[in-house]
């Protein structure tokens, strides 16, 4: 079942006096990348939650924000810092003697004073709450997988009706082909007539009708493209990341495409060759969204 790289997926957690929760959104990228926002107590377990995550997800940037409540005390405590303050007031009793300066230092004074009360996190059992962060984790990650397969079936629809279009669009070009070789014979037959008459080299004729018919061949270029077609739909079946496999199989396509335009000159396989290349384009926007 393939996968959509775009997605979002949300988790929540209430136990052991915590809650917990995690929301986790991904968009397109080449690889994988994960970019993390964690509350400062939960920094230490960002090395686990990475390795969650790649576990489930192989490609696209994903983007993770956990947030922490606590239910009846804190995350983080005042605390005074006594020797700091000390050392202030040691200062300011110093500046009022030396400069016979008046008046009381206030509460005030002492709280807008740089590093006197420190803010600092109360101790966490990391393990106790990994555990629940885990559980959060996981079912963000569900649902997450569960949008981004819904999103995934979209895709596979679309592509599999456009592999389709492609399949029709070259059995027209090659039952064009036989028919280019035909005319050119009767054209350039009708030409060396005008210019000679009925004398001329019938064997130098034909061998030149078969020059212009080897040159001209696409046979080798449409098995190669039905080729990529048929691998394009067995990948689409494939439960595994196939984003960058049917990435290299458009631009096969599409220099397929190209080979075939470029050995023509007929305006119908021509013209074939450009809806070609435009229904090559539409699956490679796609492709670009596959895991």
């Amino acid at each position: 079942m393939i996968k959509s790289m775009t997605g979002y997926g949300r988790g929540e957690i209430s136990e052991n006096g915590f809650h917990v929760c995690v929301e986790i959104k991904t968009l397109n990228h080449r690889f994988l990348d994960v970019s993390l926002r964690l509350p400062k107590p939960l920094s230490a377990l960002e090395e686990k939650l990475r390795l969650r995550i790649a576990d489930s997800i192989k490609r696209g940037r994903v983007e993770i924000n956990v947030s922490l409540e606590t239910y009846g005390k804190s995350l983080d405590v005042l605390e005074l810092n006594s020797d700091l303050l000390n050392q202030y007031l040691a200062i300011l009793n110093t500046i009022k003697d030396k400069f016979a300066l008046s008046g009381d230092i206030k509460v005030s004074d002492i709280l807008s004073l740089s590093g006197v009360i420190e803010i600092k996190n109360v101790d966490i059992d990391v393990d106790n709450l990994w555990v629940t962060l885990d559980k959060a984790l996981s079912i963000g990650i569900k649902n997450l997988i569960d949008m981004r397969v819904s999103e995934g079936i979209k895709l596979k629809d679309d592509i599999m009706n456009r592999l389709d279009i492609l399949s029709n669009i070259i059995d027209k070009i090659e039952e064009r082909g036989p028919i280019v070789v035909k005319e050119y014979k009767k054209k350039l037959e009708a030409r060396i007539r005008e210019l000679t008459g009925n004398d001329f080299d019938q064997n130098r004729f034909l061998t030149e009708v078969a020059v212009m018919a080897d040159r001209t061949s696409i046979a080798e270029e449409i098995t190669r493209f039905r080729s990529h077609i048929s691998q394009f739909r067995d990948s689409l079946d494939s439960d595994m990341p196939i984003g960058k496999k049917l990435d290299f199989l458009t631009q096969e396509m599409n220099r397929e495409a190209n080979t075939i335009g470029s050995k023509s000159v007929d305006l119908d396989i021509v013209n074939g060759v450009i809806e070609l290349k435009d229904q090559i384009e539409k699956i490679r926007e796609q492709v670009q969204n596959i895991e």
